[in-house]
């Protein structure tokens, strides 16, 4: 078995080594890159994530074209190809078992490249050249709404609506193409409520978008208590179907032993009305978190791990069933 990951910022690695960042805001990054050993082989399918810290962006002198260069980038040099669409996918199921780690292309932190109503036709030729996560809110200082950092608490600006709008109007070339994920991470909790409600006033915004928390940006501890506002917005999020990648090394998360209990709690919401482990997958960010625990610390130790933890089925549903069904949806598939 080989994970399914629904966010990699494999890019990062490179941060102190290349002018596609500011390598003094990255001094961490060095101390981490042993996390990526074996990763293409332990990995099948990833979110290739176009990401930087805010303080990164606000220097970039066009953050479109810095944009453009990070794509480049995974089109040119990523090791596996880039899954686009229904042919991209019948080619990655056709690989060998061991063969190239794919990659879905991602954009994390659309807050410091949407600054006004012009911007969002820049996202339609995004869809057209393969970027299929849409993850609009990384971090504070953002003009599309409240973001995961503590004491940003804001919901969705005007401009975060129209955003939204946009991505669930983006082109597909028939009732079954490639469809873009919304990805709430990095959200504060009123803006995930808005995007939440947003999604309930037009059911037809379901047809045209898939939705996902690809990584740990809401309480593990929180949800783990019943009566805690995160395990409302839990309850909210598996009622609508939205997959939530688990992440690893978040605090409620720490220790392998922490794991099964919180997977556990996620699984006794109903997802759709169905109770169990679909609907949650790994999102690792493994160049994104402080300190990740010693038996989850790489792609392998995860499969490894959750093969340890649960039964056959669970542990494959949770490590590369669940996302694999989700991004080969997003590709018409």
């Amino acid at each position: 078995m080989r994970l399914v990951d629904l966010h990699c910022d494999w890019l990062r690695q490179y941060a102190t080594e290349t002018t596609l960042y500011d390598g003094s805001l990255y001094p961490e990054v060095p101390g981490r890159v042993g996390r990526l050993d074996g990763y293409l082989l332990g990995t099948s399918l990833a979110v290739l994530v176009c990401a930087r810290k805010p303080e990164d962006w606000a220097r970039q002198a066009d953050t479109w074209h810095s944009l453009g260069l990070m794509i480049a980038r995974y089109e040119a040099e990523f090791a596996g190809r880039i899954l686009r669409d229904a042919a991209d996918a019948a080619r990655w199921r056709s690989s060998p078992r061991d063969g190239l780690c794919w990659g879905v292309l991602g954009v994390a932190g659309f807050d410091f490249l949407v600054r006004d109503a012009d911007d969002l036709e820049r996202l339609p030729p995004l869809f057209e050249r393969g970027v299929r996560v849409f993850q609009p809110i990384a971090g504070r200082g953002g003009v599309l709404g409240g973001s995961a950092d503590p004491g940003d608490e804001g919901g969705l600006t005007d401009l975060g609506r129209a955003f939204l709008d946009r991505i669930a109007g983006l082109p597909r070339a028939d009732a079954t193409g490639p469809r873009p994920i919304l990805d709430l991470a990095g959200m504060s909790a009123r803006s995930i409520g808005d995007a939440l409600n947003w999604l309930d006033e037009d059911p037809t915004r379901r047809g045209n978008l898939l939705v996902a928390l690809s990584r740990g940006t809401i309480g593990y501890r929180e949800i783990l208590d019943a009566t805690s506002p995160e395990s409302r917005t839990l309850a909210e999020l598996r009622s609508l179907g939205v997959v939530i990648g688990m992440t690893p090394g978040r605090p409620g998360c720490e220790t392998v032993q922490e794991l099964r209990p919180l997977v556990d709690r996620i699984a006794s919401v109903p997802f759709q009305g169905r109770a169990g482990f679909e609907g949650i997958a790994i999102g690792s960010d493994l160049l994104g978190v402080d300190q990740a625990p010693l038996g989850l610390a790489s792609a392998r130790d995860l499969i490894r791990s959750l093969g340890r933890t649960f039964d056959r089925e669970s542990a494959a549903a949770i490590g590369w069933g669940n996302a694999e069904r989700l991004l080969l949806d997003s590709a018409g598939a």
